[in-house]
């Protein structure tokens, strides 16, 4: 009997010290912001090519490119999305993508591409006729994407 008062004794004090906590603050706006519905650049400013630019100063281009890209075609293959970014100015050999199939033939519901610039990664999740784009640090494995990619090699 000893013991079990100890243990709740001791558990009591504890759920004392829980109640003099100070609450776990709260957003004080009532909107949520979406950062996916943010706008990427400013209305009526084409972003540009930062030729031996950073990821971060080439990320509202990419952006920009994949969504030129979608208003022209909702979804576009593996192939289609490199293609786009190797006109704008990107290295193809710096890519990657995954595939905009599965194994079972049935199309991805989306597909990430990525562009190694210096030690960091542009990357792009393109998926329902939208795209998302960030720019992170590469890999420990010096890669953008884990997993499966496609060759680029067509």
């Amino acid at each position: 009997m000893t013991l079990a008062a100890g243990i709740l004794v001791g558990g009591l004090a504890l759920a004392g010290c829980a109640t003099e906590r100070d609450p776990i603050p709260t957003p004080s706006s009532d909107a949520p912001v979406d950062p996916v519905e943010q706008p990427r650049v400013t209305p009526g400013v084409v972003p540009e090519f930062v030729e031996g630019g950073t990821a971060a100063e080439n990320l509202d281009y990419f952006a920009f490119r994949l969504d030129a890209l979608l208003a022209q075609n909702a979804s576009p293959s593996s192939r289609e999305l490199v293609d786009e970014l190797v006109s704008s100015g990107f290295n193809r050999a710096a890519m990657e993508v995954t595939a905009d199939t599965t194994p079972t033939g049935m199309q991805a519901d989306s597909i990430l591409v990525a562009v190694r610039v210096g030690e960091d990664c542009l990357l792009g999740q393109v998926a329902d006729g939208a795209a998302v784009a960030d720019d992170a640090a590469a890999l420990s494995t010096g890669r953008c994407l884990v997993g499966r990619t496609l060759s680029l090699d067509w």
